[in-house]
């Protein structure tokens, strides 16, 4: 039997590593937009949730490539700071307090555009941890409570839902960066796991966990878990 195709909305490197890692044994073959050789169709992420913006872009992304799609949007919840960055994460730096984009936004656009989407994401992190450790500054660690949330919808080539999953995990945020893995907020996110690790023990980062350890207890790791029953059905189903 073929393995179905299924295509996974993100040019994030880390994202489709994840996702690959996670559908090892099933018949299922994750394509990107790379693979395809043309980008993805702009979708406006105009959702007041993860979900709405996650089945949208879902829904997009099938019709146009008349294959399965995935699509994510996750993000960083601050209790600190109402919730911030939430589904504005990704580009939280680049906007002002209300949302609408600010000259440092356009000329942030412009870096990426010349160091290219990998190194103008990696940019574009750095400046998004810089302002959440700014936004903490002076809070103790009791105050500087988080969770990381995915959520991931499934959508036939005709845009109709398969289904949407959920991932979730709580945590704190540092006040140093520490690791060089992952991407995001992984510096600065220590998992409540690792906190509870025992004592004399100051808990990893997102970034210090091996990519195993970090699937173990992601937020993407129990949404890819959650969504696995789905894609084993179509896989049994060869479509």
């Amino acid at each position: 039997m073929s393995p179905v195709d299924l295509l996974f909305g993100t040019t994030n490197p880390g994202k489709l590593r994840e996702l690959r890692r996670l559908v090892a044994g099933l018949a299922v073959r994750v394509v990107s937009p790379d693979d395809l050789g043309r980008p993805l169709p702009e979708v406006v992420e105009d959702g007041a949730t993860f979900q709405a913006n996650a089945e949208k872009k879902a829904i997009a992304w099938a019709r146009w490539s008349g294959l399965h799609a995935l699509a994510d949007d996750s993000g960083l919840c601050v209790d600190a700071l109402g919730g911030a960055p939430g589904v504005r994460s990704a580009r939280w730096s680049d906007l002002e307090p209300d949302g609408p984009a600010s000259p440092v936004c356009e000329l942030a656009g412009v870096a990426e555009l010349e160091l290219g989407p990998v190194a103008g994401r990696a940019a574009r992190d750095e400046r998004n941890n810089d302002k959440l450790l700014a936004a903490l500054s002076g809070l103790p660690d009791p105050r500087r409570a988080a969770r990381y949330e995915a959520v991931l919808a499934l959508a036939r080539p005709d845009g109709t839902l398969v289904g949407t999953v959920t991932g979730t995990c709580s945590g704190r945020i540092g006040r140093a960066r520490r690791g060089d893995g992952g991407f995001g907020y992984d510096p600065l996110f220590i998992p409540t796991a690792e906190l509870q690790a025992g004592e004399g023990t100051r808990g990893r980062t997102m970034a210090e966990l091996t990519p195993e350890e970090k699937d173990a207890l992601s937020h993407r790791g129990e949404a890819f878990r959650r969504l696995r029953p789905l894609l084993a059905t179509l896989a049994a189903r060869g479509a």
